[in-house]
């Protein structure tokens, strides 16, 4: 079932190709809106007083504020990645934390494909693209913040795998 391969040279080039900086404006409205939709109860994250008296310079944000959705933070810096298949799903995502992300702060956040690459998959997937999205934040002081990365699939899937899901 050789179709050749699906990573045309067009999208070879799209491999590192940053896009321009979405710039964020870390506002206290923000944080307490992701702490309240996060549950979040540590006083690292959620008490000012506590969290400078034990060494930690105040109150910063849970980790992941700076890019709660790789895939998401991407698209809205504007990346533009490769869909030749109608089927898509995420596969997976880790980040690097790097410095803390407090109120005030200004995040510069910028997209790119890290990776492309194709398998075959079962017979219901068909051919798939892989494609490896990371997103670099860094804060006003130009310190890089953190690095998000996730995998998504897009996919074929077939003729029966369409009509068993429409059931």
């Amino acid at each position: 079932m050789s179709k050749g391969s699906l990573i045309t040279e067009d999208m070879r080039q799209m491999i590192g190709r940053e896009t321009e900086a979405y710039v964020l404006k870390v506002e206290r409205g923000d944080a307490l809106r992701f702490l309240e939709a996060t549950g979040e109860t540590d006083p690292r994250f959620v008490k000012e007083s506590w969290a400078r008296g034990k060494g930690y310079g105040g109150a910063a944000l849970p980790p992941t504020f700076f890019c709660p959705d790789p895939t998401i933070v991407a698209t809205m810096a504007g990346l533009k990645r490769p869909r030749p298949f109608p089927h898509s799903i995420g596969v997976g995502s880790d980040w690097e934390f790097l410095q803390p992300v407090r109120v005030g702060d200004t995040l510069s956040l910028t997209a790119r494909i890290a990776d492309l690459y194709e398998k075959q998959g079962s017979s219901e997937m068909g051919r798939m693209l892989f494609t490896v999205i990371e997103v670099r934040c860094a804060n006003q002081r130009e310190e890089l913040v953190g690095i998000g990365r996730c995998t998504t699939i897009v996919y074929e899937g077939t003729a029966g795998g369409q009509e068993e899901a429409a059931r």
